[in-house]
């Protein structure tokens, strides 16, 4: 059983390009379809909810939600820099309106959802399928 000619990837090396940047790990594995899908959705929902919570909903500071938010990768951290400058000039968020909270879910949801990305990563790297139903069962 010889991968000559299709030398294995690192699950490790996929898992966290996938982290840094969602769809980076497929497009390390050659999924490049999936890594365009992957980062345009993960980024996107990312960007949107930080936008509709003012440029303030991804915070250090809001250790619980942070945690939530981290899975996203390095889109989090620069969102969370910038966002550092726009609390600087603009004060604290206003956790009370609706945009603020529904952006907190958007980020929320981006976070989550690249573990799913990231978890899709190791099972593409390690090719692994499920099992399938045979006759006599």
């Amino acid at each position: 059983m010889s991968d000559s000619g299709n030398p294995r990837k690192s699950w490790f090396l996929a898992v966290v390009l996938a982290w840094a940047i969602p769809g980076l790990g497929h497009w390390y594995l050659g999924r490049r379809g999936k890594a365009v899908a992957f980062f345009v959705l993960v980024a996107g929902l990312l960007v949107a909810g930080w936008v509709l919570g003012q440029c303030k909903v991804v915070d250090f500071d809001d250790t619980w939600m942070f945690a939530g938010q981290a899975p996203a990768g390095l889109v989090t951290v620069a969102a969370e820099l910038i966002g550092d400058t726009v609390r600087a000039s603009g004060g604290p968020a206003d956790p009370v309106p609706q945009s603020y909270r529904s952006g907190g879910v958007y980020t929320l949801v981006a976070g989550l959802l690249n573990l799913l990305v990231m978890l899709d990563a190791y099972i593409v790297a390690n090719n692994i399928r499920r099992p399938t139903q045979t006759e006599g069962e």
